[in-house]
């Protein structure tokens, strides 16, 4: 028989402002019980989420024509979509691409669909940019946010979910860093003292991430703080919660812009020090289905993140895999970077392994006429430089930045990465098929811009193509470069086939990069952190 409730409480709903409304109706007059409607608090804190590259819808600022729509993955319709999408960019050349997607002529476009889910109204998930982001990455998890973490406790006590999953020990989830215990009753009664309202971080990716920090910094000084403080709401710091290079634009908020009004930042697959795949992609374009929109082969690519700030800062840093070579040349050949700097010894040089080697010059301006013109070209909007000398100073500013963040995270910090078997990725690369004398004896004789070239040397013609990944990750990001944080932030969440504790080991497999938030083991270490971040707001 059902235990009979001592206490009624009417079922809810949300109004406009996403306030909780109770719904009460009227009992029979011998029930006797205590009918309680629990007060809302005008206490908030802002959760923000910083998709990952490509993640944000831009616009022309010119225009202000969509530039860059990033395909949907939920549904029947949203598939139908995405391969419209790819077959117009089937017929985008190099040339086109590089002036749609134009870091100085883009801007963050809020006009994108959106699925809250139900859990605020869609013209409060509207207000709050929703349609600024990827719907089908990174709605789902917003959404559970906004619902989890406003469901805490009822009449005293934990709701099902944290009384239950939310209960467990975070070392069931993969955490490795050591000394995180379970969320106690008390931890979880601080936080519902909050209202945690979901925000959209969209960034413009194709600029520095260092300017996109100032942007999200704009955002919250001008938009989201002051939004509660006219409607009398109390809400002093944020929450930001990050997705791949999302990560980066929060550290520079917090490490390189001092930024004082963050209580935590929860970072997902981040590329802490980079990844290899940036090489792999520059030389070789994307794989699968994907290439089409991102870039076929080397030209395509190119176009675009030789004149992308943001897209070059994903490159392998000084401290990659803690300073290890990390490209070799030939099979069982040299290795770079010997002396610790990729930028010189790799990115900017020009030979043949170089990222944009001489033989590329061209791609680095596909509109000029000719191979002689890109080399000669100058630009439009700005000084006479080249668009090698262009290139030059993107480098030299990716290094800077680099530098900036090597090693430097929020005071808390809590992340989670892949390090599964069957998500591999170039933690490493190598160019394999042959063997050279010596590296810078050899003359280049063709490049097919999709991972294999042509050498020649004193004793014949050798054939390098860019070998597979073979590093544990989640298919992007390789373990080393997601686990790098470890040793310098509160938490740590190894997740995957070489991960830890009983729900890390669950399936014994990892997650895919761009759809990592989908996978219930990230979004478990994301409220975690969420609640340990709450025990440092006091305005309640």
């Amino acid at each position: 028989m059902e235990e009979k409730q001592e206490v009624v409480l009417p079922s809810g709903d949300w109004d406009e402002d996403g306030r909780p409304v109770a719904r009460a109706r009227l009992t029979q007059v011998k029930d006797k019980r205590d009918k309680v409607v629990e007060a809302d608090t005008d206490a908030v804190i802002p959760v923000i989420f910083l998709p990952g590259i490509m993640g944000t819808n831009l616009k022309s600022k010119i225009t202000g024509d969509p530039v860059w729509r990033p395909p949907n993955t939920d549904g029947v319709g949203a598939v139908l979509g995405a391969i419209g999408q790819m077959f117009v960019f089937l017929f985008r050349g190099a040339a086109t691409r590089q002036r749609l997607l134009n870091p100085l002529t883009s801007e963050v476009d809020d006009r994108g669909s959106l699925d809250a889910e139900g859990s605020i109204p869609e013209a409060l998930a509207r207000e709050r940019g929703w349609g600024q982001l990827m719907r089908s990455a990174y709605n789902p998890v917003m959404a559970e946010m906004q619902r989890k973490l406003n469901d805490l406790m009822s009449a005293g006590k934990l709701q099902p979910w944290w009384a239950e999953e939310g209960a467990r020990a975070p070392a069931e989830y993969g955490e490795m860093v050591g000394g995180n215990a379970a969320l106690t009753q008390q931890q979880v009664k601080h936080a519902a003292h909050y209202r945690f309202e979901v925000w959209s971080g969209g960034y413009n990716w194709l600029q520095s991430n260092r300017n996109s920090a100032q942007d999200i910094i704009a955002r919250i000084d001008n938009v989201i703080l002051p939004y509660y403080a006219t409607r009398g709401i109390n809400a002093r710091k944020v929450l930001l919660v990050t997705h791949s290079m999302g990560g980066l634009v929060s550290r520079a908020v917090s490490q390189v812009s001092n930024y004082g009004k963050l209580l935590g930042i929860s970072h997902g697959v981040m590329p802490a020090t980079g990844a290899a795949a940036t090489y792999h992609h520059c030389r070789a374009g994307y794989t699968g289905a994907s290439s089409i929109i991102l870039g076929r082969n080397a030209g395509e690519v190119v176009a675009i993140l030789a004149r992308s700030a943001g897209g070059l800062e994903l490159l392998p840093a000084a401290d990659y895999n803690e300073g290890k070579a990390w490209l070799q040349l030939g099979d069982e050949g040299t290795r770079l970077p010997v002396g610790g700097d990729p930028y010189n010894e790799i990115y900017l040089n020009t030979k043949w392994y170089g990222l944009v080697p001489e033989g590329n010059t061209e791609l680095l301006d596909p509109s000029a006429p000719t191979a002689a013109a890109a080399s000669a070209r100058e630009e439009e909007d700005g000084p006479a430089l080249t668009p090698r000398t262009s290139f030059q100073i993107n480098i030299e500013g990716v290094r800077d930045f680099h530098k900036d963040i090597m090693r430097k995270y929020h005071k808390p910090t809590f992340a989670h990465y892949g390090d599964d078997a069957k998500q591999l990725a170039w933690g490493s690369l190598v160019w394999s098929g042959g063997r050279m004398t010596s590296v810078d004896s050899v003359t280049p004789v063709s490049d097919n811009r999709n991972g294999k070239i042509k050498l020649k040397d004193a004793v014949g013609v050798i054939k390098l193509e860019i070998a597979d990944p073979t590093d544990p990750g989640d298919g992007t990001v390789p373990a080393c470069s997601g686990a790098a944080p470890k040793a310098e932030v509160t938490g740590c969440f190894r997740q995957g086939s070489f991960g830890t504790g009983q729900y890390a080991l669950k399936g014994k497999k990892g997650y895919d990069h761009q759809g990592s938030y989908n996978d219930e083991r990230t979004r478990w270490a994301t409220l975690y952190a969420a609640v340990r971040f709450a025990q440092g707001a006091d305005w309640a």
